[in-house]
């Protein structure tokens, strides 16, 4: 399953950090605005060594630790560096059970780490992911990637190929029964409203019509992507792989 993460944000709650902690994650919400992620993530990791249950370096960190794993070749790599950023996440929900961050990246963490390690830990982690994705959404209705994330589970559990679905019959769980194209499509189409200039959010908008054959709803989507200027990270790769799909259907 293709969980894919979208724009981060820095945090800007402050409560009971020191002024050195509070400028130290101003400084690391600066370097993420500016493409500069590896270095906004090594600051969010100093605040942890001087206040390791930090809420907004806790869910900035396994964050941006996932993205950072997502953009490696080697399998083996990622898989260790998607089990680091769930275990921050894990801790980060144990501490803050009632913040919608906590439980977006335990969601984004896990849902990497079971693309990676096998069908059957994919198809328990489903449920989970689930779980988390809607008390993410319900804590942080206004966080767009919130609703991308759900666009996409929906649609990849609704669309699951036949050899899923065979492994799934498998495992005691099964996949959730609750997967809807219709939601794919409208918490996709609503992370695009509240955040327009994401090109990620189109292209997994666009794959998903492809995936239900709607063919000129991709197309339509696509072409707009490729048209857009670039202001996050990973903007180019991502409008060129709009390039290739939008090829790919022509």
């Amino acid at each position: 399953m293709t969980l894919i993460i979208f724009l981060i944000s820095a945090g800007t709650l402050f409560v009971g950090a020191t002024d050195e902690i509070k400028k130290m994650l101003e400084r690391a919400g600066e370097k993420v605005e500016q493409m500069k992620e590896g270095e906004a993530l090594e600051i969010y990791k100093e605040v942890l060594e001087k206040d390791p249950e930090n809420y907004e370096a806790l869910w900035n960190t396994s964050l941006l630790t996932t993205r950072k794993y997502y953009r490696m070749s080697d399998e083996d790599v990622q898989i260790e560096g998607y089990k680091e950023a769930l275990e921050i996440a894990e801790k980060t929900v144990e501490l803050y059970p009632d913040k919608g961050h906590s439980h977006y990246v335990f969601a984004v963490a896990k849902g990497r780490y079971a693309d990676l390690v096998g069908t059957r830990f994919m198809i328990e982690a489903s449920h989970k992911i689930r779980e988390s994705t809607k008390k993410a959404a319900e804590l942080i209705p206004e966080y767009a990637p919130v609703w991308h994330l759900y666009g996409v589970w929906h649609s990849d559990i609704a669309n699951a190929n036949r050899a899923e679905r065979a492994a799934a019959r498998l495992v005691s769980v099964g996949l959730p029964d609750d997967a809807d194209n219709e939601k794919a499509e409208e918490y996709l189409k609503k992370a695009i409203e509240m955040m327009p200039e994401s090109i990620l959010f189109r292209v997994d908008l666009a794959k998903h019509y492809i995936d239900i054959d709607e063919e000129s709803k991709a197309i339509e989507v696509l072409k707009e992507a490729v048209s857009m200027e670039v202001t996050m990270m990973d903007d180019d790769a991502k409008k060129e792989e709009a390039k290739e799909l939008l090829e790919g259907l022509k």
